[in-house]
């Protein structure tokens, strides 16, 4: 037998320690290593964790010892990447995955060199695509503990397009050789006493003659005589112990046999707990991680991409500085919520860094293309659709009165020098839009100028027919108001209707939805249920004596909020009564009730077929769950959710309970949409930054909006065996205060394949974006920068490429089919390649004119680099509007 033992760290960068003093120990705990390495050449390998992010955060402290550093990575004695930080791969999301592993190899390359395996040891559970992912950056080999009960500590794990990784499955854990012993007898660790019974355990799991052990767990250094016990061990129990790295393991493997295939996600709790309970705890980090995603990934990125295109500089440096940032939340213990309170507020400022540097750059982008177009008399303002659908939606634009021009320039006017009420907002096909003036306030601007405060004013629209990836410039200017439609949203207090949908408000505050294009109606939607939790951050868990509250049949306060040509929205009130916390013993809820005041916009607009709503909760229980519920009426045996580059299925029956570690759950992860369908008909439910729900066998959907719970971890739970964390009390997660919920209802006709809900998930996730612009250049008043066909293919990046030569578009199929696609750009295609994850080019793909085309498997990930003809493409025939 041969014993290949891997010295290691599994370092959490922060969780039950804040970061700054985990870092204190990492530093420490790096002096040490280099000091080993350099004093006994037989340690020869150490593994940082697969994450790139320890390297720099050391060098930060220890600038000096960089040089160290590199060498012993150069060496292969330390082993740092691929990933930059080890992310909870359901919670970050399939381009931030990609991000995280590029970022990681940037890091590692340059510091010396990048460990190419997909070590993931401690994340909870693992998506569909990532063996997709991993070969995408040439990995060909994953590591991992959960999710997974395979019959062999070796398999091929398949993600849904074909691609394929072998996998090693830490039976016994990532810790199981820490402080080992050079007498065998002494070893104990879990359930095995003497190195023999461990020995023997992973011997009748494996798939040849060698065996893997990990010297070392979470914060630990190395094990400075390892060397001299490997030898001890290697004369006492007759096999070859040998310090060395996960490659030198997989070196010894047999590539020739067959081995178990293992297809799609990993959530299985069999070997050890998954922790579902992640998806909602502290579910506010969830909601600041998708609206920073969305602001750096959808809007910063592509219109840097787009202005870039003509003729300005990229931002480069800000885009990478606020991935970082966001990628340091997404390591696992942080975005999942499961850290004491400190380590989440310094979250908060994080995502509030991402946000502030995501504003300025689009901004920024949005008004050099806006001085680009060609414009006119009034007040211009240029609305970018940053999906891949043509779509008509609600705009809200902030108009401001111009600061004084420079000398020489003519002033335009501004709102001071418009009356509002006698104005006409004309699109660039002069169509009289209706627009609503709405509230004014006053804004900072950069006193070094002369100026301390400049009014704005907020107008809103429904901008129609807005261009895919796109804009369009809309003019302000004076005239008589355009007579209002006779024809409203809504039709009395209680009812409103568009071309798609009826919306009637019951007494209780749930509504009934038609579908007027199949006529399914939909009752009850939209109730709230309320259950108690007696559960930690990591896993939800009903009190022994469990009682449920839901607002169904109690009345509830409805008003008209807004009423418009061409939008509406009632406003629900419900005063829900729920127990205060649990009982002292924990065993039951509370007699004393409080009122959690929920109110609940529904908004339903002209031209938009989905229902959308906007809750605003007043948290003032503890120890408690609370989602949203639509009964949609569809019995369906599997429920299907948007996940990592993929749609993925999952059971509605409660799971078998398999596993002594943890019982199984109902409720699973999701990105932007859920469905659920049958009978020729289903629905879609759409949410910002909601992860987790429940779809019951009947066709129930539950969305969780708040789970609240005072502990990081405890250990009398029914549903975990043991602690998953330092029993900590944890108030802030109880999540007291005020919140806001949104998501939305989308019924539709047949199956998913043929109404495409990413392209709804798109629009309603991502809000057009619009502000006032000097128009003054040549480019058309409506354009597409980009158009994708067929829309099976998801965009999921739009960015400049890491070499500065040319833009990078990504996108995935989402169907099982291959699909031939093509992408429209607004000016003429020079080159263009199919790329890896690593954007090097692979092969040369076929151009004509200003459209590229390719080839996309069944739930393929696709990378092009597009490298347009040089040129200001104003002057050539841009407008694409028109063209498909």
């Amino acid at each position: 037998m041969k014993v290949v033992v891997v010295p290691h760290t599994h370092w959490d960068r922060e969780w039950y320690l804040p970061f700054e003093r985990f870092r204190y120990h990492l530093v420490r705990l790096l002096d040490e290593t280099l000091e080993l390495l350099k004093k006994d050449g037989r340690f020869r390998h150490f593994l940082l964790d697969g994450q790139a992010v320890i390297a720099e955060d050391y060098l930060e402290i220890r600038p000096e010892r960089e040089g160290e550093l590199r060498e012993a990575i150069a060496q292969g004695r330390l082993a740092t990447g691929p990933w930059y930080t080890m992310p909870d791969e359901f919670l970050a999301g399939g381009e931030a995955l990609i991000r995280n592993l590029l970022e990681g190899h940037r890091v590692g390359q340059r510091l010396g060199g990048v460990m190419k395996i997909g070590y993931l040891p401690d994340p909870f559970g693992h998506v569909a695509q990532m063996p997709q992912i991993l070969r995408g950056f040439g990995i060909e080999a994953a590591f991992l503990t959960r999710g997974v009960a395979p019959s062999k500590t070796e398999f091929w794990w398949e993600a849904p397009d074909g691609s394929k990784v072998l996998t090693h499955w830490f039976a016994a854990s990532y810790c199981n050789a820490r402080n080992l012993p050079p007498s065998p007898e002494e070893f104990e660790f879990g359930p095995f006493r003497g190195l023999d019974s461990l020995l023997e355990f992973l011997a009748g799991l494996a798939t040849s003659d060698a065996i893997l052990l990990m010297a070392g767990c979470d914060h630990m250094g190395p094990q400075e005589d390892l060397p001299s016990v490997l030898e001890a061990l290697s004369q006492k129990l007759g096999h070859t112990f040998a310090l060395g790295s996960l490659e030198d393991y997989l070196r010894l493997l047999d590539k020739g046999q067959e081995l178990e295939v293992i297809k799609g996600e990993l959530r299985t709790p069999f070997f050890a707990p998954l922790l579902p309970g992640v998806l909602s705890s502290r579910i506010y980090l969830k909601q600041m991680n998708h609206r920073a995603f969305t602001l750096l990934n959808f809007y910063a990125e592509p219109l840097a991409s787009f202005a870039t295109s003509t003729g300005e500089p990229y931002p480069a440096g800000f885009l990478r500085h606020a991935w970082k940032l966001l990628l340091k939340n997404h390591f696992h213990d942080s975005i999942c919520g499961t850290s004491v309170d400190e380590v989440h507020r310094e979250m908060v400022v994080r995502f509030a860094q991402v946000e502030q540097v995501t504003q300025e750059l689009a901004s920024d982008s949005l008004q050099k293309i806006g001085q680009k177009v060609e414009g006119g008399e009034g007040v211009n303002i240029l609305v970018f659709n940053p999906a891949s659908s043509q779509r008509t939606d609600l705009v809200e634009a902030w108009v401001e009165p111009r600061l004084s021009p420079p000398q020489g320039r003519a002033q335009e006017p501004g709102p001071e020098d418009l009356d509002l009420d006698r104005c006409i907002l004309l699109s660039p096909e002069g169509k009289a839009v209706p627009f609503r003036v709405g509230e004014r306030t006053l804004e900072s601007r950069d006193i070094l100028a002369g100026v301390k405060h400049v009014e704005k004013v907020k107008i809103s629209f429904l901008a129609e027919d807005l261009p895919p990836w796109g804009y369009k410039l809309y003019r302000l200017i004076p005239g008589a108001p355009t007579p209002p439609p006779e024809e409203r949203i809504l039709l009395d207090p209680r009812t409103m209707e568009n071309e798609f949908l009826r919306v009637e408000v019951k007494e209780d505050g749930t509504l009934t939805v038609t579908d007027k294009e199949s006529g399914a109606v939909y009752e009850n939607i939209g109730y709230f249920e309320d259950s108690g939790d007696a559960g930690d951050e990591y896993n939800y868990e009903p009190p022994e004596e469990q009682e449920i509250f839901t607002t169904l049949n109690k009345k509830a306060e409805i008003a008209v909020a807004e009423d418009f040509h061409d939008w509406a929205t009632i406003r629900i009130r419900h005063r829900f009564l729920i127990p205060q916390s649990l009982t002292l013993d924990r065993n039951r809820r509370s007699g004393r009730k409080v009122s959690c005041h929920l109110t609940v916009l529904v908004t339903l607009k002209r031209g938009v077929k989905r229902v959308e709503f906007q809750t605003i909760a007043e948290n003032r229980a503890r120890d408690h769950r609370l989602r949203a519920v639509f009964p949609t009426g569809i019995p369906c045996r599997e429920s299907i959710a948007e996940s990592a580059f993929a749609l993925v299925s999952r059971p509605t029956a409660l799971p078998e309970a398999i596993s002594p570690f943890e019982l199984p759950v109902s409720t699973y992860p999701q990105e932007r949409f859920l469905l659920v369908q049958g009978d020729g008909r289903g629905v879609a439910i759409l949410n910002k930054g909601l992860p987790e729900y429940e779809v019951t066998p009947e066709g129930i959907v539950f969305l969780t909006l708040l789970r609240c719970v005072g502990w990081l971890s405890r250990d009398d739970l029914r549903s975990r065996l043991g602690h998953a964390g330092p029993p900590y009390e944890v108030p802030e997660a109880q999540c007291l205060g005020m919140h806001v919920f949104e998501y939305a209802f989308v019924p539709y006709s047949g199956s998913w394949h043929e109404t495409s809900p990413w392209l709804e998930a798109e629009a309603f996730t991502r809000p057009p974006l619009a502000a006032r612009v000097q128009a003054s250049g040549g480019l058309p008043p409506s354009t597409s920068f980009l158009r994708v066909s067929p829309p099976q293919l998801v965009v999921s990046a739009v960015k400049a490429a890491e070499d500065g030569e040319g833009i990078v578009v990504r996108l995935w199929n989402a169907s099982r089919e291959e699909v031939l696609g093509s992408i429209l750009f607004w000016n003429e295609i020079e080159q263009a390649w199919e790329t890896n994850l690593l954007e090097e080019p692979l092969t040369a793909l076929e151009v004509e004119g200003k459209r590229v085309y390719f080839r996309a498997k069944g739930c393929e990930i696709k990378t092009l680099k597009i490298l347009n003809r040089k040129g200001n493409p104003a002057t050539s025939g841009t407008q694409n509007s028109g063209e498909s």
